[in-house]
Protein backbone atom coordinates (compact mmCIF):
# COMPACT_ATOMS: atom_id res chain seq x y z
CA UNK A 1 0.00 0.00 0.00
CA UNK A 2 3.18 2.25 1.15
CA UNK A 3 4.45 1.68 -3.01
CA UNK A 4 1.29 2.32 -4.59
CA UNK A 5 0.48 5.65 -2.61
CA UNK A 6 3.91 6.25 -3.38
CA UNK A 7 3.10 6.08 -7.11
CA UNK A 8 0.43 8.00 -6.79
CA UNK A 9 2.54 11.22 -5.10
CA UNK A 10 5.02 10.89 -8.11
CA UNK A 11 3.76 13.75 -10.48
CA UNK A 12 5.55 16.51 -13.07
CA UNK A 13 9.36 15.85 -12.68
CA UNK A 14 9.02 13.34 -10.11
CA UNK A 15 7.79 10.64 -13.29
CA UNK A 16 7.57 6.82 -12.51
CA UNK A 17 9.13 4.99 -15.84
CA UNK A 18 7.69 1.65 -16.54
CA UNK A 19 9.66 -1.26 -15.19
CA UNK A 20 11.45 -3.71 -17.51
CA UNK A 21 11.88 -6.31 -15.07
CA UNK A 22 12.34 -7.51 -11.40
CA UNK A 23 14.85 -8.82 -9.29
CA UNK A 24 14.74 -10.62 -5.88
CA UNK A 25 17.64 -9.26 -2.87
CA UNK A 26 17.60 -11.69 0.12
CA UNK A 27 20.91 -10.19 2.21
CA UNK A 28 20.59 -13.39 4.48
CA UNK A 29 21.23 -15.86 1.65
CA UNK A 30 17.89 -17.82 2.18
CA UNK A 31 16.40 -16.98 -1.33
CA UNK A 32 17.90 -19.64 -3.99
CA UNK A 33 19.05 -17.14 -6.95
CA UNK A 34 18.51 -13.96 -5.66
CA UNK A 35 21.25 -11.16 -5.01
CA UNK A 36 22.80 -10.91 -1.12
CA UNK A 37 23.75 -7.70 -1.29
CA UNK A 38 22.07 -4.34 -2.79
CA UNK A 39 25.42 -3.30 -3.92
CA UNK A 40 26.21 -6.20 -6.17
CA UNK A 41 21.99 -6.20 -7.19
CA UNK A 42 23.09 -2.93 -8.79
CA UNK A 43 25.89 -3.68 -10.19
CA UNK A 44 24.89 -6.74 -12.61
CA UNK A 45 20.80 -5.27 -13.09
CA UNK A 46 19.65 -3.26 -15.91
CA UNK A 47 17.86 -0.05 -15.52
CA UNK A 48 13.78 -0.32 -15.25
CA UNK A 49 13.92 -3.03 -12.69
CA UNK A 50 12.55 -3.20 -9.72
CA UNK A 51 13.87 -5.16 -6.40
CA UNK A 52 12.39 -6.67 -3.47
CA UNK A 53 14.26 -6.41 -0.48
CA UNK A 54 14.49 -8.87 2.88
CA UNK A 55 17.02 -9.74 5.19
CA UNK A 56 18.92 -7.42 7.05
CA UNK A 57 22.35 -6.28 4.98
CA UNK A 58 25.60 -4.95 5.48
CA UNK A 59 26.68 -2.74 2.86
CA UNK A 60 30.69 -1.20 1.93
CA UNK A 61 28.87 1.51 -0.04
CA UNK A 62 25.43 1.64 -2.36
CA UNK A 63 26.81 3.62 -5.15
CA UNK A 64 23.75 4.38 -7.50
CA UNK A 65 25.53 6.39 -10.49
CA UNK A 66 24.53 7.37 -13.97
CA UNK A 67 21.38 5.07 -13.91
CA UNK A 68 17.75 5.36 -14.27
CA UNK A 69 14.76 4.04 -12.63
CA UNK A 70 15.74 1.60 -10.38
CA UNK A 71 12.76 0.52 -7.77
CA UNK A 72 13.87 -1.08 -4.38
CA UNK A 73 11.04 -2.22 -2.26
CA UNK A 74 11.00 -3.52 1.17
CA UNK A 75 8.04 -5.78 1.68
CA UNK A 76 8.74 -6.44 6.08
CA UNK A 77 11.05 -4.34 8.17
CA UNK A 78 14.57 -3.88 6.82
CA UNK A 79 17.70 -2.67 8.04
CA UNK A 80 20.64 -1.80 6.39
CA UNK A 81 23.99 -1.96 8.22
CA UNK A 82 27.09 0.02 7.11
CA UNK A 83 30.35 -1.91 7.17
CA UNK A 84 32.52 1.16 5.84
CA UNK A 85 32.20 4.34 8.69
CA UNK A 86 34.25 6.64 6.83
CA UNK A 87 32.03 6.50 3.52
CA UNK A 88 28.66 6.99 2.56
CA UNK A 89 26.12 4.17 3.20
CA UNK A 90 24.43 5.26 -0.09
CA UNK A 91 25.71 7.48 -2.71
CA UNK A 92 23.02 8.56 -6.09
CA UNK A 93 25.00 10.36 -8.70
CA UNK A 94 23.63 11.45 -11.75
CA UNK A 95 20.73 9.31 -11.52
CA UNK A 96 17.22 9.89 -12.22
CA UNK A 97 13.51 7.54 -11.29
CA UNK A 98 15.24 6.35 -8.15
CA UNK A 99 12.85 5.19 -5.42
CA UNK A 100 13.55 3.37 -1.99
CA UNK A 101 10.47 2.18 -0.45
CA UNK A 102 10.41 1.37 2.94
CA UNK A 103 10.27 -0.05 5.68
CA UNK A 104 13.96 0.88 5.12
CA UNK A 105 16.35 1.52 8.02
CA UNK A 106 19.69 2.58 6.74
CA UNK A 107 22.37 2.46 9.93
CA UNK A 108 25.69 4.53 10.26
CA UNK A 109 28.50 5.28 7.62
CA UNK A 110 28.84 8.52 6.17
CA UNK A 111 25.05 8.47 5.68
CA UNK A 112 22.84 9.46 2.01
CA UNK A 113 24.81 11.91 -0.12
CA UNK A 114 22.90 12.67 -3.37
CA UNK A 115 24.49 14.42 -6.49
CA UNK A 116 23.35 15.88 -9.52
CA UNK A 117 20.08 14.09 -9.67
CA UNK A 118 16.47 13.84 -10.46
CA UNK A 119 12.77 12.06 -9.39
CA UNK A 120 14.66 10.37 -6.14
CA UNK A 121 12.14 9.57 -4.06
CA UNK A 122 12.85 7.74 -0.33
CA UNK A 123 9.96 6.73 0.96
CA UNK A 124 9.61 5.31 4.92
CA UNK A 125 13.02 5.28 4.97
CA UNK A 126 14.77 5.78 8.56
CA UNK A 127 18.49 6.80 8.44
CA UNK A 128 20.04 7.13 11.29
CA UNK A 129 23.62 7.06 13.08
CA UNK A 130 25.70 8.75 10.60
CA UNK A 131 29.07 10.03 11.33
CA UNK A 132 28.43 12.92 9.44
CA UNK A 133 25.35 14.32 7.77
CA UNK A 134 21.72 11.90 7.84
CA UNK A 135 20.87 12.95 4.08
CA UNK A 136 23.02 15.83 1.84
CA UNK A 137 21.84 16.62 -1.29
CA UNK A 138 23.77 19.03 -3.98
CA UNK A 139 21.74 20.02 -7.32
CA UNK A 140 19.12 17.50 -6.74
CA UNK A 141 15.32 17.12 -6.60
CA UNK A 142 14.69 14.61 -3.71
CA UNK A 143 11.51 13.83 -1.97
CA UNK A 144 10.96 12.36 1.86
CA UNK A 145 7.83 10.38 2.65
CA UNK A 146 7.51 9.44 6.13
CA UNK A 147 10.47 7.95 7.63
CA UNK A 148 13.16 10.10 9.86
CA UNK A 149 16.65 11.29 9.73
CA UNK A 150 18.44 10.92 13.31
CA UNK A 151 21.25 11.20 15.78
CA UNK A 152 23.38 11.91 12.52
CA UNK A 153 26.71 12.98 14.25
CA UNK A 154 26.30 17.01 12.57
CA UNK A 155 23.58 18.25 10.59
CA UNK A 156 20.62 15.73 10.13
CA UNK A 157 19.67 17.35 6.45
CA UNK A 158 22.26 19.54 4.19
CA UNK A 159 20.86 20.90 0.83
CA UNK A 160 22.29 22.83 -1.75
CA UNK A 161 20.41 23.81 -4.49
CA UNK A 162 17.73 22.13 -6.67
CA UNK A 163 14.16 20.93 -4.43
CA UNK A 164 13.84 19.19 -1.32
CA UNK A 165 10.83 18.08 -0.20
CA UNK A 166 9.78 15.99 2.93
CA UNK A 167 6.30 15.15 3.61
CA UNK A 168 5.51 13.81 7.28
CA UNK A 169 8.82 12.98 7.86
CA UNK A 170 11.03 13.64 11.23
CA UNK A 171 14.48 14.98 11.63
CA UNK A 172 15.88 14.60 15.08
CA UNK A 173 18.35 14.67 17.65
CA UNK A 174 21.01 15.68 15.05
CA UNK A 175 24.10 17.10 16.81
CA UNK A 176 23.71 20.80 15.19
CA UNK A 177 21.01 21.63 13.18
CA UNK A 178 18.04 19.33 11.89
CA UNK A 179 17.77 21.41 8.49
CA UNK A 180 19.82 23.19 6.19
CA UNK A 181 19.51 24.84 3.28
CA UNK A 182 21.06 26.90 0.72
CA UNK A 183 19.61 28.03 -2.49
CA UNK A 184 17.23 25.56 -2.36
CA UNK A 185 13.18 25.22 -2.81
CA UNK A 186 12.74 23.56 0.43
CA UNK A 187 8.94 21.95 1.21
CA UNK A 188 7.97 21.26 4.70
CA UNK A 189 4.39 19.69 4.60
CA UNK A 190 2.15 16.80 6.29
CA UNK A 191 1.88 13.66 4.61
CA UNK A 192 -0.14 10.49 5.50
CA UNK A 193 -1.81 12.99 8.00
CA UNK A 194 1.47 13.30 9.92
CA UNK A 195 2.55 16.87 10.13
CA UNK A 196 7.35 17.06 9.21
CA UNK A 197 8.52 17.64 12.94
CA UNK A 198 12.08 19.25 13.05
CA UNK A 199 12.94 18.54 17.08
CA UNK A 200 15.79 18.29 19.34
CA UNK A 201 18.41 18.97 17.17
CA UNK A 202 21.81 19.81 19.41
CA UNK A 203 22.25 23.31 17.79
CA UNK A 204 19.49 25.03 15.84
CA UNK A 205 16.04 24.14 13.85
CA UNK A 206 15.58 24.66 10.52
CA UNK A 207 17.96 27.29 8.42
CA UNK A 208 17.29 28.83 5.31
CA UNK A 209 19.77 30.86 3.50
CA UNK A 210 21.57 32.25 -0.19
CA UNK A 211 18.25 32.75 -1.81
CA UNK A 212 16.38 29.78 -0.75
CA UNK A 213 12.42 29.37 -1.09
CA UNK A 214 10.93 27.50 1.98
CA UNK A 215 7.16 26.36 1.78
CA UNK A 216 6.00 25.27 5.13
CA UNK A 217 2.46 23.42 5.90
CA UNK A 218 1.68 22.42 9.18
CA UNK A 219 5.76 21.93 9.92
CA UNK A 220 6.02 21.60 13.85
CA UNK A 221 9.96 23.20 15.18
CA UNK A 222 9.62 22.35 18.45
CA UNK A 223 12.24 21.97 21.75
CA UNK A 224 15.80 22.32 19.34
CA UNK A 225 18.51 23.17 21.51
CA UNK A 226 21.78 25.56 21.18
CA UNK A 227 20.26 28.97 21.90
CA UNK A 228 20.31 29.99 18.32
CA UNK A 229 16.65 29.55 17.05
CA UNK A 230 14.18 27.25 15.77
CA UNK A 231 13.52 28.71 12.29
CA UNK A 232 15.89 31.23 10.45
CA UNK A 233 15.88 32.94 7.19
CA UNK A 234 18.52 34.92 5.26
CA UNK A 235 20.38 36.39 2.40
CA UNK A 236 17.56 36.87 0.24
CA UNK A 237 15.36 33.93 1.16
CA UNK A 238 11.89 33.83 2.08
CA UNK A 239 9.54 31.74 3.82
CA UNK A 240 5.69 31.20 3.42
CA UNK A 241 3.96 28.83 6.44
CA UNK A 242 0.77 27.88 7.10
CA UNK A 243 -0.42 26.13 10.34
CA UNK A 244 2.33 24.35 12.46
CA UNK A 245 4.22 25.50 15.47
CA UNK A 246 7.26 26.85 16.24
CA UNK A 247 7.46 26.13 20.48
CA UNK A 248 9.69 25.44 22.91
CA UNK A 249 13.52 26.41 21.30
CA UNK A 250 16.56 27.93 23.20
CA UNK A 251 17.06 31.33 21.13
CA UNK A 252 14.48 32.87 19.15
CA UNK A 253 11.80 31.40 17.69
CA UNK A 254 12.41 33.30 14.48
CA UNK A 255 15.02 35.08 12.94
CA UNK A 256 14.05 36.71 9.57
CA UNK A 257 17.27 39.16 8.67
CA UNK A 258 19.08 40.38 5.58
CA UNK A 259 16.63 41.45 2.60
CA UNK A 260 14.88 38.11 3.26
CA UNK A 261 11.02 37.48 3.37
CA UNK A 262 8.81 35.82 5.82
CA UNK A 263 5.22 35.12 5.78
CA UNK A 264 3.02 33.51 8.39
CA UNK A 265 -0.69 32.52 9.08
CA UNK A 266 -2.51 30.23 11.33
CA UNK A 267 0.17 29.10 13.54
CA UNK A 268 1.58 29.22 16.70
CA UNK A 269 5.10 30.43 18.07
CA UNK A 270 5.44 29.93 22.02
CA UNK A 271 7.55 29.13 24.65
CA UNK A 272 10.94 30.52 23.07
CA UNK A 273 14.18 31.27 25.20
CA UNK A 274 15.07 34.69 22.97
CA UNK A 275 11.63 35.96 21.84
CA UNK A 276 9.10 34.95 19.30
CA UNK A 277 10.25 36.95 15.91
CA UNK A 278 13.20 39.07 14.95
CA UNK A 279 12.77 40.70 11.50
CA UNK A 280 15.77 42.98 10.57
CA UNK A 281 18.48 44.05 7.83
CA UNK A 282 15.51 45.48 4.96
CA UNK A 283 13.48 42.20 5.72
CA UNK A 284 9.85 42.07 5.97
CA UNK A 285 7.65 40.12 7.60
CA UNK A 286 3.86 39.35 7.19
CA UNK A 287 1.44 38.00 9.51
CA UNK A 288 -1.89 36.95 7.37
CA UNK A 289 -4.21 35.89 10.61
CA UNK A 290 -4.28 33.63 13.03
CA UNK A 291 -0.63 33.44 14.15
CA UNK A 292 -0.57 32.96 17.94
CA UNK A 293 2.85 34.68 19.14
CA UNK A 294 2.79 34.03 23.68
CA UNK A 295 4.82 32.68 26.23
CA UNK A 296 8.14 33.72 24.95
CA UNK A 297 10.77 34.40 27.17
CA UNK A 298 11.49 38.71 25.82
CA UNK A 299 10.19 40.69 23.13
CA UNK A 300 6.88 39.01 21.44
CA UNK A 301 7.95 40.74 17.71
CA UNK A 302 10.82 42.88 16.71
CA UNK A 303 11.09 44.96 13.78
CA UNK A 304 14.16 46.68 13.34
CA UNK A 305 17.14 48.36 10.34
CA UNK A 306 14.88 49.65 8.24
CA UNK A 307 12.77 46.37 8.15
CA UNK A 308 8.81 46.56 7.61
CA UNK A 309 5.79 43.93 8.88
CA UNK A 310 2.63 44.06 7.95
CA UNK A 311 -0.37 42.31 9.93
CA UNK A 312 -3.83 41.52 8.13
CA UNK A 313 -5.30 41.70 11.65
CA UNK A 314 -6.47 38.43 13.95
CA UNK A 315 -3.23 37.57 15.29
CA UNK A 316 -2.33 37.72 19.28
CA UNK A 317 1.12 38.70 20.75
CA UNK A 318 0.98 38.19 24.50
CA UNK A 319 2.10 37.29 27.24
CA UNK A 320 5.75 37.76 26.50
CA UNK A 321 8.22 38.53 29.35
CA UNK A 322 9.56 41.65 27.19
CA UNK A 323 7.12 44.51 25.44
CA UNK A 324 4.69 42.38 22.91
CA UNK A 325 5.92 44.59 19.78
CA UNK A 326 8.88 46.97 19.12
CA UNK A 327 9.48 49.05 15.76
CA UNK A 328 12.74 50.58 15.95
CA UNK A 329 15.49 51.64 14.06
CA UNK A 330 13.71 53.21 10.66
CA UNK A 331 11.43 50.47 10.47
CA UNK A 332 7.67 50.71 9.22
CA UNK A 333 4.69 48.95 10.59
CA UNK A 334 1.38 48.74 8.98
CA UNK A 335 -1.74 47.64 10.99
CA UNK A 336 -4.32 46.87 8.07
CA UNK A 337 -6.83 45.30 10.32
CA UNK A 338 -6.66 45.26 14.36
CA UNK A 339 -4.98 42.21 16.08
CA UNK A 340 -5.30 41.10 19.80
CA UNK A 341 -1.74 42.78 21.52
CA UNK A 342 -1.24 42.82 25.27
CA UNK A 343 1.61 43.82 27.62
CA UNK A 344 3.00 41.45 30.38
CA UNK A 345 3.50 43.83 33.44
CA UNK A 346 6.42 46.40 33.53
CA UNK A 347 6.11 45.74 29.72
CA UNK A 348 4.42 47.86 26.62
CA UNK A 349 2.26 46.63 24.06
CA UNK A 350 3.82 48.92 21.43
CA UNK A 351 7.10 50.41 21.43
CA UNK A 352 8.33 52.80 18.58
CA UNK A 353 11.32 54.47 18.38
CA UNK A 354 14.45 56.01 16.55
CA UNK A 355 12.71 57.06 12.93
CA UNK A 356 10.09 54.23 13.04
CA UNK A 357 6.72 54.64 10.76
CA UNK A 358 3.37 53.26 12.12
CA UNK A 359 0.40 53.35 9.83
CA UNK A 360 -3.24 51.98 11.29
CA UNK A 361 -5.53 52.26 14.22
CA UNK A 362 -3.23 51.68 17.22
CA UNK A 363 -5.62 53.12 19.86
CA UNK A 364 -6.48 50.16 21.46
CA UNK A 365 -2.82 48.86 22.39
CA UNK A 366 -1.98 50.18 25.69
CA UNK A 367 0.43 50.73 27.28
CA UNK A 368 2.30 52.13 24.41
CA UNK A 369 5.49 54.49 23.45
CA UNK A 370 4.45 55.74 20.04
CA UNK A 371 4.07 58.86 18.24
CA UNK A 372 6.26 61.33 17.15
CA UNK A 373 7.07 62.59 20.58
CA UNK A 374 9.17 59.19 20.72
CA UNK A 375 10.83 59.97 17.69
CA UNK A 376 13.55 62.40 18.68
CA UNK A 377 16.41 59.81 19.53
CA UNK A 378 19.27 60.01 17.46
CA UNK A 379 20.21 57.24 14.69
CA UNK A 380 23.96 56.37 15.33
Amino acid sequence: MLFASLLLLLTGGMAFAQADSAATIDCSGATPGAFTSISQAVFSSPDHTVFTISGNCTETNILIQHRNALTFIALSPVTVQSGAPAQALLRIGGSQNIIFSGPITLNGGQGVSIIDSNSILLGGVNVQNSGNFGVDSIHSQVQFIGGSVTSSTRTGIVTFGGTFELDGATVSNNGRLGISAATTHLILSDGNDLPTVVKNNGIAGVQLSNSSQGDFTDLQIINNAGNNFGLQAFTNSAVVMQGGSITGNTGIGVNCVSTTSCEFSQMQISGNSGGGIQTSSHSELDLDGGVQISGNTGVGVLIDQASTFASGGGNTISNNTGDALIVNALSALDFVAPDTITATAGNLALNCNNGSLVTGDISTYKPKKCGAQFQAGPLH
